[in-house]
């Protein structure tokens, strides 16, 4: 009852002219065993409870088995969901204004070199020259093309490498719940705490 009360009194507190315009959220592939699709569910209904459009995941490995349920579940989730593997890209879900992009084990190390391959074989095959190489240039070939406001971590207090560029100006927040045990409220914590700071953007 006091939770229930305490989740109303966040949703209030909450502006809904300033929600993050995405949201990121660095998991491990064990957070997705046993209940954890559940509360992966639970993270979309909240994500849309409060408005939010944007919502990034990022599962730190490709385990085959945990991928085909991951795809499963995603099959029908509420969203319109994007898909991303090392080898491939998927649009599946079952749309609504929410847009979610899902990483299975494409980290940051990866989507930065490979971005800087095509790079330089677009200026070896006279597309593009080197000096007109900017942060601009270097963003149009990477894959993902969102910038969090957010990142949460859960249960943690080390990040991923997801995201590395796009995510160098993004405030950070890590819950004292692990993954299973994330609740409404400490969503809606993060996403309070993120509307109350001074964002800086490196300056």
């Amino acid at each position: 009852m006091i939770h229930r009360i305490y989740e109303q009194l966040l949703v209030v507190q909450i502006a809904k002219n300033n929600l993050p315009g995405c949201v990121a959220v660095v998991l491990t592939s064990g957070d997705l065993f046993g209940k954890g699709l559940e509360r992966l569910a639970d993270l979309i209904d909240w994500s849309k409870s409060i408005g939010l459009t944007s919502l990034v995941l990022y599962i730190s490995d490709e385990e085959p088995m945990l991928c085909r349920k991951i795809k499963s579940f995603l099959n029908h989730a509420p969203a319109q969901i994007s898909l991303h593997t090392a080898s491939c890209v998927q649009q599946t879900g079952s749309g609504g204004r929410l847009k979610v992009v899902v990483s299975l084990g494409y980290g940051g190390k990866r989507e930065v070199t490979e971005a800087f391959r095509d790079l330089l074989r677009d200026v070896e095959c006279g597309r593009l020259n080197y000096e007109q190489i900017d942060e601009k240039t270097i963003e149009s070939h990477l894959r993902f093309s969102q910038k969090p406001d957010l990142v949460i971590r859960s249960g943690g207090k080390r990040l991923s490498d997801f995201m590395i560029w796009q995510a160098a100006y993004s405030e950070l927040y890590f819950t004292d719940v692990n993954w299973l045990q994330l609740r409404k409220i400490d969503f809606l914590r993060a996403i309070r705490d993120c509307q109350r700071r001074e964002r800086r953007f490196g300056r």
